[in-house]
């Protein structure tokens, strides 16, 4: 199942379905299909000297495919297959930096390895 739930009715629906399986209602589908192209999660600081941030935190966006956002103005593309990192103070960015695919998965391999000699 997947975690998406009827406005009507609320009955959980499985991924697959465009409508309620109980009262028929369409289901919002689009949302789904937003969520496999980019996730993103937010990791707090941790404050360990003087110039360090008080409300500090990471996000890592991962951007799975192409997304184009229309407007009155026009269209724009954000591609896909990288991963962007932001550091955060409150709710302004600081600076922010993207990597393709390749290297935020030698990064996910280099954390964990490292992680896992720590614990050795």
């Amino acid at each position: 199942m997947s975690d998406i739930y009827c406005p009507a009715c609320r009955l959980e629906q499985p991924e697959t379905h465009e409508y309620c399986l109980r009262c028929g209602m369409e289901l919002p589908v689009q949302i789904l299909a937003a969520a496999r192209a980019k996730s993103t999660r937010f990791f707090p600081g941790l404050k360990l000297g003087d110039a360090d941030l008080e409300s500090g935190f990471l996000r890592v966006s991962c951007y799975r495919e192409d997304q184009t956002f229309e407007s009155d103005e026009g269209s724009v593309t954000i591609p896909g297959h990288h991963v962007r990192f932001s550091i955060w103070d409150g709710a302004q960015a600081r600076c922010a930096l993207s990597v393709p695919e390749s290297e935020a998965r030698d990064l996910a391999t280099f954390i964990t390895s490292e992680l896992d000699r720590v614990l050795q």
